[in-house]
């Protein structure tokens, strides 16, 4: 530990957590559209224990630390209820600072997301189809992240009324 000046020590280090554990390579787990995620900051050692705030896009988006003296630890949670597309690898950065003096550590975290199809569009020619002719008919689908699956399904006449 290195003194900055008037006995302040800067924090030892920094690490992000989401739902499923610590988050490796700046990405998060993935999380389907919709969903809420909770991500922590946990900034360990620092004297006095540093203030831990996340920022996207540099705005600050949560600035509220929870102090753990005994454990000489503090940290920040940021909640987001629901996943929107906007939020697919988006930039968080959380910052950890005790001091003007040095400059904050920064850790930053995208989030990963599954994404559901914008639509799924059925092309060919829009003619009747009758016994004993081929007809070419293809799928398209877009907007899925990772790509959709896509699976034919032959069924009759009459379970496709029912």
């Amino acid at each position: 530990m290195r003194s900055v000046g008037g006995g302040t020590v800067p924090p030892e280090g920094v690490q992000i957590n989401d739902d499923t554990g610590p988050v490796k390579n700046e990405l998060t787990s993935a999380y389907a559209e919709g969903a809420s995620i909770t991500l922590i900051c946990l900034a360990n050692g620092g004297k006095p224990l540093p203030r831990v705030t996340w920022k996207r896009d540099g705005k600050s988006i949560t600035n509220e630390t929870q102090y753990f003296p005994e454990r000489r630890k503090s940290q920040s949670v940021l909640r987001i209820e629901k996943l929107m597309r906007s939020h697919l690898l988006a930039m968080h950065n959380c910052e950890v600072s005790n001091s003007v003096q040095s400059p904050p550590l920064i850790v930053r975290v995208a989030i990963e997301m599954y994404l559901r199809p914008l639509e799924v569009k059925l092309l060919g020619q829009n003619e009747p189809l009758s016994a004993g002719r081929r007809i070419d008919i293809v799928c398209r689908c877009r907007g899925s992240r990772p790509p959709a699956t896509i699976t034919w399904w032959k069924v009759s006449a009459l379970e496709y009324l029912q």
